[in-house]
């Protein structure tokens, strides 16, 4: 049995496509014809299959702004054999405002509309293939299904077994991952959460040659994005949040990750003021 996502190709290229939604349906659902397929078969193709189907709960609940939000995994067999991963993310009034709706929506509405949002853009962010709500008395309920990350780990993995990666490896890992938070505060944009464990990196192939290979990452967890309003202080606002959890991290490869991150030389003026200000930052929480 082979684990595969219902709309991709291949691992390799799949974060960088704008999710093609389908036209709204009754309620306003949104679903990709690829997963509509694979859903109808196992007769979760409305709002109420797939709010009460059973799936295993791969975090704690989170209970904040009055609701519950959780994300389950739900692994489905197409006819062909093959088994696909789909993360099932469900909310009950957990909610926020935005200036798309300012008197109020699920948080799993701002990840959905962002996450098409930076497919436009071209940032390679996780794929969604299904959004819906529904008022059911005086609960606010939202689904959101996003497509399992084949053939990548998240950067806590990567920091976890840091001491074990050789010069060249770390270095993928630093570059790809500057890279990635360059896009995205290029285009205007923070990210408002930028954990490790929201930057998925690519696994090297076995079969390609590690001198051709170039790892590359995607961004998950979008409901916190917004743009920028004063752009050097956000961007050491995400910066800050990698930085006081990479803490394997040497001097010299932070170094490394600006340089990237700015595009300038490692040793340059620009990438030391941007090391002193992250440095001042954590000074003034360690007091």
């Amino acid at each position: 049995m082979t684990h595969r996502s219902p709309i991709h190709p291949s691992a390799g290229h799949t974060a960088t496509t704008s999710p093609s939604a389908t036209a709204p349906r009754g309620h306003g659902d949104y679903c990709e014809a690829g997963l509509a397929r694979l859903l109808e078969q196992h007769d979760l193709n409305s709002f109420d299959a797939l709010w009460q189907v059973a799936a295993h709960d791969v975090d704690a609940p989170n209970r904040e702004r009055g609701g519950v939000s959780t994300v389950s995994l739900l692994t489905l067999e197409d006819e062909d054999g093959n088994s696909h991963r789909l993360y099932l993310k469900r909310q009950t009034n957990h909610l926020g405002r935005s200036l798309a709706r300012p008197l109020g929506e699920p948080t799993f509405s701002r990840e959905w509309r962002a996450i098409r949002h930076y497919h436009a853009l071209g940032i390679p962010a996780v794929d969604a293939g299904w959004y819906g709500e529904r008022r059911a008395g005086r609960e606010w309920r939202a689904i959101l299904i996003t497509f399992d990350l084949a053939g990548r780990d998240d950067l806590d993995h990567w920091h976890e077994r840091w001491a074990e990666l050789d010069a060249g490896m770390r270095s993928q890992v630093i570059t790809a991952s500057a890279r990635l938070v360059r896009e995205i505060h290029q285009a205007g944009l923070m990210h408002g959460c930028l954990f490790p464990k929201h930057l998925f990196l690519s696994r090297p192939p076995s079969e390609s040659p590690a001198s051709t290979w170039q790892m590359d990452a995607v961004i998950i967890d979008l409901e916190k994005t917004r743009r920028f309003v004063l752009r050097r202080h956000e961007c050491l606002r995400d910066l800050y949040v990698l930085w006081r959890r990479l803490k394997g991290w040497q001097h010299d490869e932070w170094r490394q990750f600006l340089a990237v991150y700015r595009d300038a030389d490692a040793q340059s003026a620009e990438v030391s003021q941007w090391l002193k200000e992250l440095e001042a930052r954590a000074a003034r929480k360690r007091r």
